[in-house]
Formats: C-alpha cells, structure tokens, sequence
C-alpha cells in the first residue's frame, strides 16, 4: 500500500464515548497526536474536550474507512487486471461497495450517532470530489433507509429527534453533520403533515441533508469561531448554494428539484404564498429555509448562545410572513409542541426537566426532572406530565445555558415508557 500520503480522516466525535479504548490515534486539525492508539478516554471532562474542538481526525491508514477504500481498489485492479503499481488510482474516498445496507445496530443514540459519522463520510466524499458518481445512487439510498430507520415508528421519530436536538443544542461540536441530520429527521416526519407528495419528499430530504455540503469544514469552524467573518469566509458562506449543487451534479446526484432545491435553500422567495401554490422548487426550499432557521437557532456558537425552544418556534411560525402564520412553522408546532423533545425548560416549582415528547397540548410536553428545585440533579430523573398544574412549564432554557449530565439512553428509554398505559401519560 505504498504511495501518496493521504489526509487524515475527519472524525466525528459523536463516536467518542467515556471508557472507550482508542482503536486509532486521534489527531487535530495540525495533525498533533491528541491520544494515541491504545489510550483510554478516562472520564466526562476529557470527552467534553475532545467534542469542544473544531475538528479531530484519524490517520488515514488507521481507519475504518480506509480498509474499506484499500479493498475495493485491490478488487477493482483484479477486475481490470491492472498492475499493483496502479493501485492509487483506483482508490476512492465513497466507502467503497454496492451500498448495500448494514442495518443500524445499538441503542438509540448509538444509531443516531452511527448515521451521522455515515452521513460525514458521505459529505467529506461529495466536498472533495472523491465520491465515485456510479456509487452516488447507493450512498444516498443507504442514507435514505437510515433516516427511514431513525424514524420507523413514533418512539424512534421522537427519540431520534430528543439526541440529536440535544446535541446540537448543547455544544457547537460536530455543528455541520448534525445540523444536516436534525433537519433531515424533522424534513421526513413533516412530509405526511404538509401532504408532500413522494418525489417532492424524497428532494426535500435529501436536499435537506446535502444543502451545506460546499461549506463543512467552514460550518464546523464558524461554530467554534468568536469573531467577525472574514472577506473569505463571507464569499464562501454567499457561493455555498450554487457550489453544493455543482458538488451534488459532479457526485451524479440527477434529481433535478433536489439540485434546485440546493440552489434556492438561501435564496429570497416569495413572501405569504401558501405551499400549494408555490412551484415544487419554492416549495421544497421554503420547507428547508424554515426547517434550518429554527433548528440553526436552537444551536449555540461560541460567539452565542442558543435560544430556546419558545423562540425558536416563534421564529417558525412567523417565517418571513410579515406578520401572518407560516403552514411550515405550524405543522412544526403540530409535530413538536413548542418545546421538541431534546430541549429544556423550567417548571413552575423551579425544576430543570428535558422535554421528551409532544403532550396532549403544544404547552405541555412529557418531560423527565434533571435537576430539583435546590439546583440539585436528580439521581433518578423524574417522568412528568407538564399538563398537570404541579409540573407546569414556567418557561424555555437554551440547552447551552444547562450544565446538568444528561444519559441520553435513560432519555429514550423513559420516552418510550411514557408511550405505554403503565405510565399514565397517555
């Protein structure tokens, strides 16, 4: 396997976890060694550290990835009868194979987790125009019944929504692949509400996935970034539609409303034009233009904090309609509650609880107590039905103002207990 060096892997960190023996060396953005190969991550603190950087990466040589990459360029020399010396050139950066499926496997957050490193891998490969567009069909129709997993039955839909709204609202770590994840779990549950027909779902979902794919690295650094943007960044920032679509095209991405979805998802459309009568293109972009404002502002930065849930509906709800309701924002509303699973917010007796799912009312969510009225957290967390007056919610938090240690595992798993009639939250 001799040949030109290759970049160092992106990681995401979502596949840290505490205890964890390092199967790779882990690397930052300098290509410094941060833990070697064999180390152990001992404890919370060192994760939250690793998770706070803008980016960690993994020789390529040491990852999964590139075992992947190395076999199918060997195959491919043997069904070409190629030399060995040309091995390079048949080395691609698409995961390799037919895109055949490898079901989903773990916990909740654990196959939240593994969908967003897939989705990273597949971006990383469209970006840097190494994603082979023969392959292009099967890495998007594996990423398809991956969302479709994520949201196969309504504790998983809701449970999918609870970790990944978490986690982009808790830390501005991995902000780009689990932005685009949260957007396209939420763009796949909304679809049935706004009665999209199937093509148009399909774009939107996909479009929504793929819509910051010319701006990954720079999502990532602008997340961690306390200053103004620079002339460069802001040309990226003003170019990234039109140049994720060229990026989509040369990766043999077809769909021509995806592509123009891609294109407009930033663009000025129409203002208080019901979705009905709006072009399937509008449609499809003003969907993803509400989708990204309210879960982009949920989200902090390192020059922000996020805004609560509260706002971030308000935001929704009144999309550029110059005062009127948007349908997108209220499906949203609908779908969700004003508080989605995954955010916080402060009862009326002082208790910090995260919101689990919708309750009978978009004001009262089932909610789990984290932290007592003491500012003590709870050993145990504590299931809640908000439309009780002794848990009514006083108020949102911003997820990044909340301190306590959530195990996002007890989360869904109390998610899905409150679903059956022993919990009486039904």
């Amino acid at each position: 396997m001799n040949g030109t060096p290759r970049s160092p892997v992106p990681l995401p960190t979502e596949q840290l976890r505490v205890g964890m023996v390092l199967p790779f060396t882990l690397l930052d953005a300098q290509g410094r060694v941060l833990l070697a190969k064999g180390q152990r991550i001992e404890d919370e603190l060192q994760l939250r550290l690793l998770r706070e950087r803008r980016q960690v990466f993994v020789p390529f040589e040491e990852s999964e990835l590139a075992l992947k990459v190395w076999m199918n360029g060997l195959l491919e020399l043997d069904r070409r009868g190629a030399a060995i010396k040309e091995l390079d050139r048949h080395v691609r950066l698409d995961e390799g194979g037919d895109g055949a499926a490898e079901p989903l496997r773990g916990t909740l957050p654990e196959q939240c987790a593994d969908v967003a490193a897939r989705l990273r891998r597949l971006l990383a490969g469209i970006e840097l125009g190494a994603l082979a567009p023969q392959q292009s069909a099967a890495r998007f129709e594996l990423l398809w019944r991956d969302l479709e997993q994520l949201t196969a039955s309504e504790v998983a839909a809701d449970g999918s929504t609870l970790v990944l709204t978490y986690r982009a609202c808790t830390s501005p770590a991995d902000y780009s692949v689990l932005h685009a994840l949260q957007c396209a779990v939420l763009a796949l549950r909304l679809g049935p509400l706004l009665r999209l027909p199937p093509n148009e779902l399909r774009a939107l979902v996909l479009a929504t996935a793929t819509m910051n794919v010319a701006m990954l690295r720079l999502q990532d650094a602008l997340a961690q970034q306390r200053g103004a943007l620079s002339p460069t960044q802001r040309a990226q920032i003003e170019a990234h539609a039109e140049a994720g679509a060229r990026a989509l095209q040369a990766a043999g991405v077809t769909d021509a409303l995806w592509l123009q979805a891609v294109r407009l998802h930033h663009a000025p459309l129409p203002p208080g034009v019901a979705l009905a009568q709006r072009p399937a293109d509008e449609r499809v972009a003003h969907i993803m233009q509400v989708l990204d404002r309210y879960t982009a502002s949920m989200s902090p930065r390192a020059s922000r904090p996020g805004r609560s849930a509260k706002e971030a509906a308000r935001t929704a709800v009144l999309f550029r309609t110059g005062g009127a309701q948007d349908e997108v924002g209220l499906a949203l509303v609908q779908l969700l509650g004003i508080y989605p699973p995954g955010t916080f917010v402060r009862l009326q007796k002082g208790e910090l609880a995260l919101v689990l799912r919708r309750g009978a009312k978009a004001g009262t969510p089932i909610a789990a107590v984290v932290v007592n009225r003491a500012g003590e957290p709870m050993g145990a967390p504590k299931l809640v039905n908000t439309a009780r007056p002794e848990h009514t919610v006083d108020d949102a938090v911003p997820g990044s103002a909340v301190r306590a240690r959530i195990n996002l595992d007890e989360m869904v798993n109390l998610l899905a207990y409150s679903r059956t009639p022993a919990a009486g939250m039904l």
